[in-house]
């Protein structure tokens, strides 16, 4: 599977689980956070897709034995997920 259909294939699982994806530029690599009790994933604009197809195989990876995941992505996520550590922040708005 193609590196472009991978991430397609992982941001609608994600989104079927709630979360938010996008893309935005700053001096950090992404990852998941909870903002307002929604949770995100902030990818940034300047990293290549396999940079975002690390992240959020690590994100999915948690998810492995809870949701359906085709095959093929699967087969990534279980490869690739557990390789990289993604804590979630929690962030509090004042």
């Amino acid at each position: 599977m193609k590196s472009k259909a991978l991430f397609e294939e992982m941001v609608e699982i994600l989104k079927s689980i709630g979360y938010t994806v996008r893309k935005d530029n700053g001096s950090f690599t992404g990852g998941a956070c909870i903002v307002k009790e929604q949770k995100l994933i902030v990818l940034n604009k300047n990293y290549p897709i396999e940079a975002y197809l690390d992240i959020l195989a690590s994100i999915l990876y948690d998810y492995l034995d809870k949701i359906y995941i085709k095959p093929k992505v699967r087969e990534f996520i279980e490869s690739e997920g557990k390789k990289v550590s993604t804590p979630i922040e929690i962030i509090v708005n004042k």
